[in-house]
């Protein structure tokens, strides 16, 4: 008797917020590949909604989920992205931002790497569009039924990584990260959108000097691990601005870590005022 193997079917899962410039673009490029699209809105104050649903009107006959996400307290990505994931229903899911972008090849062999290693979690490769030795290798490919999904702690906040103890394969695919002008060395100012969460997150554990001098020390840290270790220097002056800025995000955060209150101290109130 011959079995035959069923192709695995995939969804491709993201959540956007304020996209309409690129929304067209982004879900074009997958409605001839994935057997479906979760999207969800986290609340854009543009006409993104309205360009999302234009398309699916437009494509009657692609498989497109298109969801709206509210939170009453601060945000949270990684629980956005598990909220996309968990209104998937395909057998994989491949979590990707509206910058991102899946190559030819990718989507040409994604499917036979999943029949062949049957991942439970598999990392990509991804490029950036400006810096050619800017490359990463997260995990974005999860079994659908597995119940892996980003964590729920602070960690997970801002920089939401997986949380499992899985072998993780590696699929060679390459995801295209197209910021473009939201790009850190085009628009520098967007370090400070996400300063305020991760100083939030982050705890004070020393006096302010002991954090002043970690944020040096995590300053430089940082510059030699992008510039040199990651090799960034090969990519000229545009290179170099973006080791320092992610460096000086680095140190930003401690800054203002150290400038929190300790726990102890006391506010000043009407209450507490000496007559």
């Amino acid at each position: 008797m011959i079995i035959m193997k069923q192709t695995p079917t995939i969804s491709v899962a993201t959540i956007v917020k304020n996209e309409r410039e690129r929304i067209h673009e982004f879900l074009s490029s997958l409605v001839d590949f994935a057997d479906e699209i979760v999207i969800v809105d986290t609340g854009s104050t543009d006409d993104t909604a309205t360009c999302i649903e234009n398309f699916i009107s437009a494509h009657k006959s692609a498989n497109i989920r298109f969801l709206k996400y509210t939170v009453t307290g601060g945000f949270h990505y990684g629980i956005a992205k598990n909220f996309s994931i968990g209104n998937a229903t395909k057998n994989y899911v491949i979590v990707l931002d509206a910058d991102e972008h899946l190559d030819d090849e990718f989507k040409q062999s994604v499917r036979s790497f999943l029949l062949k290693e049957k991942p439970v979690v598999a990392s990509i490769v991804r490029k950036d569009e400006l810096l050619p030795h800017l490359i990463d290798y997260p995990e974005r490919i999860i079994k659908r039924d597995s119940g892996v999904r980003y964590g729920l702690d602070e960690s997970s906040r801002v920089h939401e990584q997986l949380a499992h103890s899985l072998v993780v394969k590696s699929f060679s695919g390459i995801v295209l990260h197209e910021q473009r002008w939201n790009h850190y060395v085009m628009r520098p100012q967007r370090i400070f959108f996400q300063l305020e969460l991760q100083v939030d997150r982050t705890p004070k554990t020393k006096s302010f000097a002991g954090h002043l001098v970690r944020g040096v020390w995590y300053f430089f840290f940082r510059f030699n691990k992008i510039y040199i270790t990651r090799r960034l220097y090969k990519d000229g002056t545009l290179g170099f601005k973006y080791a320092f800025l992610r460096a000086f995000d680095a140190f930003l955060i401690e800054l203002f870590v150290g400038l929190k209150p300790s726990k102890e101290a006391q506010y000043w109130g009407r209450d507490t005022i000496k007559k």
